[in-house]
């Protein structure tokens, strides 16, 4: 009796393993799935997704059949959904999101064929694969009586499981022990434990934890944590770290440059997705022209901080601040008061400041944030229209008499273009790129790839408009008094051939794909070239400086003219390029230099330098929104 008593014990028991494994492997899968596709640089997220696999599968066995099975439901798809969105989006803009991102999602609707189009069959294969193997165990989910004894066994499967997710983090950090020596809250500032808990990265984050432990991570540090009476207390004594920031830095005073164009009209044009390569003679000369006449930053990036980067550009170049790396969304922060900023700095010198496109007010929530950046108006151009064809020709904004009156409207102006032609996808068949070749049917297959075909002659509109404008100006006799700014929001990340847009890039290093155009125009102005190594935080501090707003506010950026800027681009996964000097650095912190164009001596101490240097600067970044630091300057 009792030897059939423990047979059946066995049995049993061997059943509930088994489904335990059976649910833990499907959890399991997906986090496999998700490293093969985002190949992380370490293997912990093994461990980690195992562990969360083993938690959330003994979870389901606990609670009744039926909550058990609809938790189970639940929590796959969506952390299956989760790990295709991630793994998909990693694949076209080699970056991973946070949960905040997806309020952006709708922003990028209109592109989503074009998107998709881009993933590998593995995607498609092993997304299809995992969609069915969750109904299948959603269909053989156990149906057999419960046996309370074997439930209760999951209660120290869970412990376990919370018990190694919370040791897991020290194991990987005794990494940083090997490469900086230390034990220190945040080791050296790209050590494992450094990445960890600052989680300015999300890839870097997922190379040392895996996916599972980024998402629960990202939730508690992003979106609840900072809802807590702690989180603020935390962040009235972090506001003294910014004041401490600047105060070791010092401040740029005047130098050569200063008001050198003060007292004119100025034409900001964020000219979307016009990558460097695309300037040329022969397909842009107007913009050629006005690069060659004018100032000429040659060396200027905007790397892509956050998630969508028009947004990140547009904001950074009015407010001098990136948006937030922490995972906030950046329109959490509509209500900070951005007087620091290029408009209201403008608007408080007698300009008035308005920005045009063709976009819905809706869009990136221009119509709330353009004016809380300064603005007086954001002009629409589809307010103006019925036909939504004629929204594809920049040139609009000269063609409907109501836009063309409120752009060259009475008294000193600032007015912001925010440029639509050049946009992605580079197909023939896409709307935008259609609309160019009815215009020059010539560039189809002039450059033997339907790409650059595309790119080219997108780019091709945008001189147009600047053609446009510069006839304009003339014909009103405005010219002599207007400053034109062009400057790229990113490089044309969309293009998927990356082998041959690195070979027009003229580059074999992907940092050095964000170097994206930057210049200031002036009839009979300066003419010049500025080498030094710029980023997108410098624009707002080198424009103020040309136009004489002189402005009582502190920058995370710098002027390009102060003599004591060395100039430098930091990008947010702790990567930075200056003075020749190309350095990457992964998720451990391991610094490797991937060109040193001007050989220069590069020692352990400079490399360090820098990479303190790009950390204290993404914090602040994100400090000056959080605490909204430009409200309490008098």
């Amino acid at each position: 009796m009792a030897s059939t008593a423990l047979k059946r014990a066995a049995k049993t028991a061997g059943i509930y393993l088994g489904r335990l494994l059976m649910l833990a492997g499907a959890y399991f899968l997906i986090e496999v799935f998700g490293m093969l596709l985002l190949k992380p640089e370490t293997g912990w997220s093994l461990a980690f997704g195992g562990a969360w696999a083993l938690l959330f599968a003994a979870f389901s066995l606990l609670i009744p059949r039926i909550a058990g099975k609809l938790f189970f439901g639940i929590t796959y798809y969506l952390y299956l959904a989760w790990t295709l969105a991630q793994t998909g989006y990693y694949r076209v803009f080699h970056r991973m999101l946070w949960i905040s991102d997806v309020f952006y999602a709708g922003e990028g609707a209109e592109f989503l064929g074009d998107v998709l189009s881009a993933f590998s069959a593995l995607w498609w294969i092993g997304g299809v694969v995992l969609i069915a193997l969750g109904v299948l165990l959603l269909f053989v989910f156990p149906k057999t009586a419960e046996n309370r004894n074997y439930k209760l066994a999951c209660l120290p499967v869970m412990a376990v499981s919370v018990a190694a997710l919370c040791l897991l983090p020290e194991v990987v950090f005794l990494r940083d022990l090997d490469v900086w020596g230390t034990r220190s809250e945040y080791g050296q500032s790209s050590s494992y434990r450094a990445t960890y808990n600052t989680m300015y990265d999300a890839k870097n984050v997922y190379n040392i934890s895996g996916l599972f432990q980024l998402t629960f991570r990202d939730l508690w540090v992003h979106e609840l944590y900072p809802m807590t009476p702690a989180y603020q207390a935390e962040l009235e004594k972090q506001t003294q770290q910014i004041d401490d920031y600047f105060a070791k830095r010092g401040q740029s005073g005047s130098n050569e440059m200063t008001g050198l164009l003060a007292g004119k009209n100025v034409v900001l044009v964020l000219m979307e997705s016009m990558d460097d390569w695309m300037i040329t003679p022969e397909d842009t000369p107007t913009i050629y022209q006005l690069m060659e006449e004018g100032i000429n930053f040659t060396q200027f990036y905007t790397p892509g901080y956050g998630t969508a980067r028009t947004i990140n550009t547009e904001f950074c170049m009015n407010t001098g601040i990136y948006l937030p790396t922490n995972g906030r969304y950046v329109f959490d922060y509509v209500t900070n008061d951005f007087s620091q900023s290029i408009a209201s700095q403008a608007r408080a010198k007698g300009y008035s400041a308005e920005v045009f496109h063709y976009n819905t007010p809706e869009f990136y929530s221009r119509g709330v944030f353009e004016p809380a950046m300064g603005y007086n108006v954001y002009n629409c151009y589809a307010d103006y229209v019925a036909d939504e064809k004629l929204l594809y020709d920049d040139c609009l904004l000269f063609d409907v008499p109501q836009l063309r009156e409120q752009f060259f409207r009475k008294g000193i102006t600032f007015n912001t273009i925010i440029t639509r032609s050049a946009h992605l996808s580079y197909t023939y068949n896409e709307v935008l790129s259609h609309y160019a070749l009815k215009q020059y049917p010539e560039y189809r297959g002039k450059y033997f790839s339907q790409e650059e075909d595309c790119a080219r002659v997108k780019a091709k509109l945008v001189d147009d408009m600047f053609s446009r404008l510069l006839q304009e100006l003339a014909e009103g006799g405005l010219l002599e008094n207007t400053v034109i700014i062009g400057v790229t929001d990113h490089y044309t990340y969309g293009y998927k051939n990356t082998q041959e847009l690195y070979s027009l890039s003229g580059t074999k290093i992907d940092l050095q794909l964000e170097k994206t155009p930057c210049f200031v125009w002036s009839l009979n102005g300066p003419d010049m070239e500025v080498d030094k190594t710029l980023n997108t935080a410098d624009f707002l501090p080198t424009m103020l400086n040309l136009l004489g707003l002189s402005s009582p506010y502190q920058y995370l950026g710098q002027d390009a003219f102060d003599p004591n800027y060395e100039g430098y681009v930091l990008f947010s996964n702790g990567s930075w390029i200056s003075d020749g000097v190309v350095c990457r650095v992964d998720a451990g912190g391991k610094s490797t230099v991937v060109e040193n164009r001007k050989n220069k001596t590069l020692t352990d101490t400079y490399l360090q330098e820098m990479s303190e240097k790009t950390n204290a600067f993404i914090r602040i970044s994100n400090l000056l929104l959080t605490s909204d630091y430009y409200q309490k300057i008098p």
